[in-house]
């Protein structure tokens, strides 16, 4: 990971984005807390209870995406890309993330 880079996590499903957390400043604090033989500080996101609820809630196709932007990208500009295109945010993030959780497509009896 350069410096000149932010890191986030996000999770959205069939209705829109519930997550979008800048994990650039916990992840860089962790590496040196890790390099100094401390236990780091937890972080901005609970990952565990967002793939919970993404487990109990296989109907709405949720999804768990980490990615990287450049620095230039806040986390207001992707709330607020999140809000007024969706989708095109979620192809962005498909194509160039992680995925950390993702449901497999239910079979529909009745389309």
């Amino acid at each position: 990971m350069s410096l000149k880079e932010r890191v986030y996590i996000c999770s959205w499903d069939c209705e829109g984005f519930e997550a979008i957390v800048d994990c650039t400043s916990w992840e860089r604090r962790a590496l040196l807390d890790n390099i100094a033989g401390k236990n780091p500080e937890s972080p901005p996101v609970n990952l565990h209870a967002l793939m919970l609820r993404a487990r109990f809630n296989p109907q709405r196709s949720p999804e768990i995406w980490s990615f990287s932007t450049t620095e230039e990208i806040t986390e207001a500009d992707l709330r607020k890309i999140a809000e007024n295109n969706p989708q095109c945010l979620v192809d962005l993030i498909r194509k160039n993330g992680n995925c950390l959780y993702r449901t497999a497509p239910n079979k529909r009896v009745i389309e």
